[in-house]
């Protein structure tokens, strides 16, 4: 699916300023895992629940992360944990209201959450924005409801062909989940997501699109 390209707002100027590795923002975080090119990194959060900070360098260019999250019937293919995704409405070209569900070891209950995300590309950048929105929906008797769930996916051109993705977010995972089953759980489930993306990311089917500004 293509998209349109627009211009960048206001409010991603401090989603940028976030993402920077600049050594300020790096003291932050705590290294948690780091192998085959896939760094995860997470920091405390006043809910008690960490958030998490995931990057890969891959050899494709920024827009096949479009394509790739676009592909929807693919997601538990790559994205750990996850179940099923559903669209709920394709309000524009590059907004979307979204359904996921996860699998959650037993005997916790299984999760859903309910966002929105939102597009902004330029010729080398792709960013993604996540934001909650589970009231939009009622809860699904057989899952709990994640809150507050927030994020950004970002892709950046590198040299030689090369670019650079991350993720930035947290969350509550709803329920009554113990914060520190819920961590262990997040920095786990994160960096299998960006293994299995920096795998998935290089198929030809996620090369082929092309954006301009």
């Amino acid at each position: 699916m293509q998209c349109k390209a627009i211009k960048t707002t206001v409010c991603l100027l401090t989603l940028t300023i976030l993402l920077s590795s600049n050594d300020s923002y790096a003291a932050d975080w705590k290294l948690e895992k780091q192998q085959d090119n896939v760094s995860i990194y997470s920091r405390d959060s006043d809910s008690g629940y960490k958030e998490i900070w995931g990057k890969v360098v891959v050899e494709a260019n920024p827009h096949a992360l479009i394509t790739l999250l676009n592909d929807v019937a693919f997601s538990t293919q790559w994205i750990h944990n996850c179940t099923k995704v559903k669209i709920l409405n394709d309000i524009s070209p590059t907004e979307r209201l979204i359904n996921s569900f996860f699998s959650v070891p037993w005997p916790a209950k299984d999760r859903d959450m309910v966002f929105y995300s939102k597009t902004t590309l330029t010729h080398n950048t792709v960013r993604i924005e996540i934001s909650d929105r589970g009231d939009t929906i009622p809860q699904h008797q057989e899952y709990v409801r994640m809150q507050n769930m927030h994020g950004l996916w970002q892709a950046d051109a590198l040299q030689q062909g090369r670019s650079e993705i991350t993720y930035i977010g947290g969350g509550n995972p709803g329920g009554n989940l113990p914060t520190f089953i819920a961590n262990r759980e997040l920095i786990s489930s994160t960096f299998q997501t960006f293994q299995n993306l920096s795998k998935v990311i290089l198929l030809d089917r996620y090369q082929t699109i092309k954006i301009t500004d």
